[in-house]
């Protein structure tokens, strides 16, 4: 009996030991998986704020160095115009003042610029030029003494950094309107020597914060009822219900970080890749050994702005988005990537370079349409493509012959697509700069153009047609004629001027049947200035179909009285 006392205590000390194990295993387990996924939650959180903090600094700098950019371009060309400094000036700073005050950046982000007036620093070392946030601290004399709601000097930091590298980040903070609590703001500025100005963008990171919490309290409850399941079940079923949790939670965590590699590597508009995405893919295929060869091309929607002048902006990206489903179709296993505005970016693998360039030049010349607001709206390509490693030793190489070939193609008349050539590395891209108001201004005589319908209404007319009728400017001038050409014409001119212009176009038709819809008049009239001075003029018009305003006409206006004793003809004549 007593044998079986000492067994049976025994064996309920073995049980009670057991039990105690048991429960000490569980504790350690719900400790180790308790730190686990501690950890897991706050590197994922510490991984997630520098994507997020990366893509943001990514977005600023884009912002302030495609203003430097854009300064630049605009004064190089009012140089070329021949303007005054203080004209260039003022257009410049027009132009920077209304980009200032109407963009916006993520994270309540704004532009403003400062102009440094003394680089040793102290009191007065600069100027708050433009400031939307508010617009009245416009024209604040700043100190490099200032502190911010930390007590750090951001204008002492900012100068150091445009003074030491001419661009860079740096971070201060300022009190919130509603609590007065200290908020942390990202800023990237850049100078700009020629006018001193430090232009900067920032954004404060609170919106981070935020989305991280939200992220921790989305994840909390997870790891929660994983804890108390640890603690309920043995061992074995808790180290299962560990892994699977911990399977669901990485796979949480995949789709995450690829919602944030959508985030940062596609183009929201199209859903393709963007630039960023499309080199990080582009470089994994030229390091990839099974990949033997490569042909890319770079695509661009040709007269993309008169889409977007014409039709508006909607219809500009419903433009960019039909291009995108293009060339999905008609290049299924290609990398595809919008590389910026209206250009795109075609990759091909291991298929041999006179193979797709015969794709490319067949897919390329096609006429494209897509439909808005119940109008078939047509636009055409122009493609430069090139191969690599056959032509080109690396991927940047590889991507600036596409580069070159496209220019190429534009510069040949556009709708085409063009293979590189070694000549196309010295191609001046300068051909491409002239615009419509250049070619308008430089036109020796008074042009305009208006529809060829009942309306006649003026779609453009250039300054020396404004000046002939002694207008202020393009806006009155519209409003002397009431945008018409009927109030051009003499008004008891007007009736034969227009049978005589019809009858010419009804003559050509017969005469040159295939001549394309273009035919040309020639006719005289009088035209009544705004002053009321009656002038003698000649009208040489053409008749073309344009393929967004229907017909239309083309027309150079002459002053009679000035021609006069001005034609000087050889003897020979």
């Amino acid at each position: 009996m007593k044998s079986e006392k000492y067994n049976e205590s025994k064996d309920k000390k073995s049980v009670y030991k057991d039990i105690i194990t048991i429960i000490i295993t569980i504790i350690v387990l719900y400790l180790v998986f308790g730190i686990g996924f501690g950890v897991l939650v706050r590197q994922n959180s510490k991984n997630l704020y520098n994507i997020i903090l990366k893509s943001d600094k990514d977005v600023l700098k884009t912002a302030v160095d495609n203003r430097l950019r854009k300064i630049n371009s605009k004064r190089n060309l009012l140089k070329k115009q021949g303007k005054t400094k203080d004209e260039i000036y003022s257009e410049v700073y027009d132009s920077t003042y209304e980009k200032v005050h109407s963009l916006k950046y993520p994270g309540d982000g704004y532009m403003w610029v400062n102009e440094i007036k003394d680089y040793n620093g102290g009191d007065g070392y600069a100027v708050r030029l433009m400031h939307p946030n508010p617009a009245s601290s416009e024209g604040l004399v700043l100190s490099t003494r200032t502190t911010d709601a930390a007590g750090n000097r951001p204008y002492q930091k900012e100068l150091d950094i445009v003074k030491k590298s001419g661009s860079g980040f740096y971070m201060y903070y300022y009190k919130a309107y509603k609590n007065d609590k200290p908020v942390k703001k990202l800023t990237y500025c850049a100078l700009d020597k020629e006018y001193n100005w430090v232009i900067c963008v920032g954004m404060n990171l609170s919106s981070i914060r935020q989305y991280d919490a939200l992220q921790r309290k989305a994840i909390k409850p997870y790891v929660d009822r994983t804890l108390i399941i640890l603690v309920i079940v043995c061992m074995c079923l808790t180290i299962i219900i560990a892994l699977y949790f911990s399977k669901q939670y990485n796979r949480k965590l995949l789709q995450k970080n690829k919602k944030l590699d959508d985030l940062a590597y596609k183009d929201p508009l199209t859903g393709i890749y963007n630039r960023g995405g499309l080199n990080r893919r582009l470089e994994s295929l030229v390091n990839d050994e099974k990949v033997i060869e490569l042909t890319g091309i770079f695509i661009d929607l040709d007269d993309f702005k008169l889409i977007n002048d014409i039709y508006g902006h909607v219809a500009g990206d419903l433009a960019l988005k039909n291009l995108s489903e293009f060339l999905r179709r008609s290049f299924p296993d290609a990398l595809i990537g919008r590389t910026g505005g209206d250009e795109f970016c075609v990759i091909i693998s291991n298929k041999s370079p006179e193979e797709c360039g015969e794709l490319f030049e067949k897919v390329i010349p096609g006429e494209k349409t897509f439909s808005y607001e119940d109008k078939s709206i047509r636009y055409t390509l122009s493609g430069g493509y090139a191969s690599y490693p056959s032509q080109a030793r690396d991927s940047a190489e590889f991507i600036t012959m596409m580069d070159n070939a496209l220019y190429a193609a534009k510069l040949g008349g556009k709708h085409t697509a063009k293979h590189y050539q070694d000549y196309m590395s010295n191609i001046r891209r300068d051909q491409l700069g002239f615009n419509v108001s250049n070619m308008a201004y430089g036109m020796p005589g008074a042009f305009l153009i208006y529809k060829a319908d009942e309306s006649e209404k003026i779609l453009f007319a250039n300054d020396h047609l404004i000046d002939l009728f002694e207008c202020d400017n393009y806006d009155d001038f519209l409003d002397y004629t009431q945008s018409s050409f009927r109030r051009i014409v003499y008004n008891e001119d007007l009736d034969k001027v227009e049978k005589s212009i019809n009858d010419q176009i009804e003559q050509g038709k017969i005469n040159s049947p295939s001549s394309q819809n273009s035919y040309e008049d020639y006719v005289a009239y009088r035209i009544r200035t705004k002053t009321g001075n009656v002038i003698n003029v000649i009208d040489f018009g053409r008749l073309v179909h344009d393929q967004h305003y229907g017909d239309v006409f083309y027309v150079f206006i002459v002053d009679v009285d000035k021609l006069k004793g001005r034609i000087i003809f050889p003897k020979s004549c």
